[in-house]
């Protein structure tokens, strides 16, 4: 877990960059930075929370009335002040208390992920977009490193949970409902914070596999054609993500070609990761191996990006990333090939750069025969059955 003192040095990091960019104050507005300054979770909904941080003193933090003692109770708070609810009387909401703490800033920074309401409200204190909270996370701590390390392997086991239950046929249903074992693993585990736990347990299925941000519904059955497992397990905050292209029937020679060129693209990557190297290098090595093969209509995506607190963080591994890579920071390697009407191919696994080179947080297995599903699973056919008769997913299509 990460310690109070932990939260007060990320703090502290944050005041010292306010102190040398000579701002009167920094605006945090966003859940995860506010999550990663304070340790406290919660849903802001229509209220939004805030830290003013000073370049001089412990920040101010601002939030609805209803939170109030919550946040005093946070891991790191500084001073709390509250608002009434939203929407609030003339002279008792957000905006009142905000402009009577920043009275007397005249320069403040903000996050580029500031909402349009907020940023609309200060606009006479000259607001100045900075990432200070992306650069600090960009760069791991020991605690965050074993989060990260105990995350990797849930979300190997939900790819283990997936391919066991999996027979020609299966509903992505059964598929879904594999993330509600991995839920109760972790419960059992380890302390569970259910505001800051997230399990998605699902495939992407061919030949819809090809499109890697389409959504499959629950009366999808996935049969022949690569298809893709996602098992993203954020545990307590920390985020990984463990993707297989698999099969429930033998690939063809086309699937199969393509398998071995993404593999090789991985490796070639993989072979990149260590301290020192331009992302943007990286990816320029990973798709551009593709190109070479002939995939060159085919790449739809960058190779990999940064995780921690979020699923999508930097550093970029993109040809347009000005990010190069330097130890603990944690990162996805996933060169993936798309081909329409068959389906996709990529793996992705959870990497963290270590002094000379890379740890592997995601170990499921990789080589083809692996992700080919052979078995009939008789028992597991004969389950499946009844949960698609007990909520009638055999007579219910949407349309």
């Amino acid at each position: 877990m990460i310690t109070k003192q932990e939260y007060r040095e990320r703090m502290e990091k944050l005041r010292t960059k306010v102190q040398e960019k000579g701002i009167d104050a920094y605006l945090v507005s966003a859940e995860e930075s506010i999550y990663y300054l304070t340790g406290a979770t919660y849903v802001p909904l229509e209220r939004p929370f805030f830290i003013i941080v000073w370049p001089d003193r412990d920040p101010t933090l601002l939030v609805p009335a209803l939170e109030e003692e919550h946040m005093r109770r946070a891991p790191y708070a500084g001073k709390v002040v509250a608002y009434w609810d939203y929407p609030s009387p003339a002279g008792e909401g957000w905006q009142d208390r905000l402009h009577e703490i920043i009275e007397k800033a005249s320069t403040i920074g903000v996050e580029p992920s500031l909402p349009g309401e907020i940023s609309n409200e200060i606009q006479g204190k000259n607001p100045v977009t900075i990432p200070f909270i992306e650069e600090l996370r960009l760069v791991k701590s020991p605690a965050e490193i074993g989060m990260l390390r105990r995350a990797g392997k849930y979300s190997d086991l939900g790819v283990e949970k997936i391919l066991s239950a999996a027979y020609y046929g299966i509903s992505e249903l059964e598929v879904f409902s594999q993330g509600k074992a991995v839920q109760m693993q972790i419960l059992k585990d380890i302390y569970y914070d259910a505001l800051s736990t997230d399990v998605m347990c699902m495939s992407w299925v061919a030949p819809d596999s090809a499109q890697p941000h389409s959504i499959p519904t629950v009366y999808d059955r996935l049969k022949d054609g690569p298809h893709i497992i996602y098992s993203n397990m954020r545990v307590n905050g920390y985020t990984t993500e463990c993707e297989r292209t698999w099969f429930l029937s033998e690939p063809d020679d086309e699937v199969r070609r393509a398998f071995a060129v993404m593999t090789e693209a991985r490796r070639r990557a993989f072979e990149m990761v260590r301290p020192g190297t331009e992302c943007a290098e990286i990816d320029r090595t990973a798709n551009g191996f593709l190109r070479e093969e002939g995939y060159g209509d085919n790449l739809l995506h960058r190779t990999g990006h940064g995780l921690g607190l979020g699923s999508h963080e930097g550093p970029w591994i993109s040809d347009g990333s000005a990010d190069i890579l330097k130890e603990n920071m944690v990162i996805s390697i996933e060169p993936g090939i798309y081909i329409q009407g068959t389906g996709g191919i990529r793996h992705s696994d959870t990497v963290l750069v270590t002094g000379d080179g890379y740890e592997l947080l995601t170990n499921y297995p990789t080589d083809l025969e692996s992700m080919i599903v052979k078995q009939r699973k008789t028992l597991k056919r004969l389950k499946g059955a009844i949960i698609r008769k007990a909520v009638r997913l055999d007579r219910y299509q949407p349309g």
